[in-house]
């Protein structure tokens, strides 16, 4: 299962008609996804009118997207009105792949997440060691030239993962399914009204290495993908 049948699933289950997706870039997991108002974020779209047109005749209601063409921070910044009144039901997460912007996306997100709402996230499972580098851009990440480059990019996008675990480990549910580079799960099961950075957790969590990831996947509740639909309906 990929996001694009993650993210439908949920919204079928449960009913959503409101989804935010963060990092939407050329829109090839956002268009596909029916819904029945959508939101897409992103620094800089690469979207001509005739695709959007396209997707508008296979699915009527991306007639009405709004598309947002901030980073993630400005957009919660100065949108925060919008979000507001939006208020998603989903959250898709597929921004720029560290820690700490993942991290703030998620926080943000919470922020103005409906009652009982989720988020999903991408690229939680690097595949390889020089998939999990650090860096501020995939064209970075490609300039470093690492030892078992294979074009693919996750980041420490994983760290949100457990940061999210050691501190709200009683208001979210959380984890990651093992399939399309890991599928980031949270749903909120509590009361979360703090959305500041504990830095002590979140210094602790960035010096782990992709070794440490290897060496034990419960730091990110990793699932099967079998487990999904179980998931879901819990």
């Amino acid at each position: 299962m990929n996001r694009v049948e993650l993210i439908q699933s949920i919204i079928n289950k449960k009913k959503i008609t409101r989804y935010l997706e963060i990092g939407t870039y050329k829109g090839q997991s956002f268009f596909p996804i029916k819904c029945k108002r959508k939101v897409a974020v992103d620094p800089q779209f690469n979207i001509p009118l005739k695709r959007k047109l396209k997707w508008i005749y296979k699915d009527f209601n991306n007639l009405f997207n709004t598309y947002a063409e901030l980073t993630s921070d400005d957009f919660f910044e100065k949108k925060a009105s919008l979000v507001q009144r939006f208020k998603p039901q989903l959250v898709f997460v597929d921004g720029l792949h560290t820690f700490k912007a993942s991290l703030l996306d998620v926080l943000n997100s919470l922020k103005y997440l409906s009652n009982d709402g989720v988020i999903i996230m991408h690229d939680c499972l690097p595949p390889n060691k020089a998939a999990s580098i650090f860096a501020n851009s995939f064209k970075e990440a490609i300039a470093m030239k690492l030892e078992g480059w294979t074009g693919e990019w996750t980041g420490d996008v994983w760290k949100t993962i457990v940061y999210l675990k050691e501190k709200y480990g009683n208001a979210l549910k959380v984890c990651v399914f093992d399939s399309d580079y890991g599928l980031g799960y949270i749903r909120v099961v509590g009361n979360v009204d703090d959305f500041s950075i504990d830095e002590a957790i979140f210094n602790k969590v960035d010096a782990m290495s992709y070794d440490t990831l290897m060496a034990d996947t419960s730091l990110i509740n990793l699932k099967p993908v079998d487990q999904i639909y179980n998931t879901i309906e819990s």
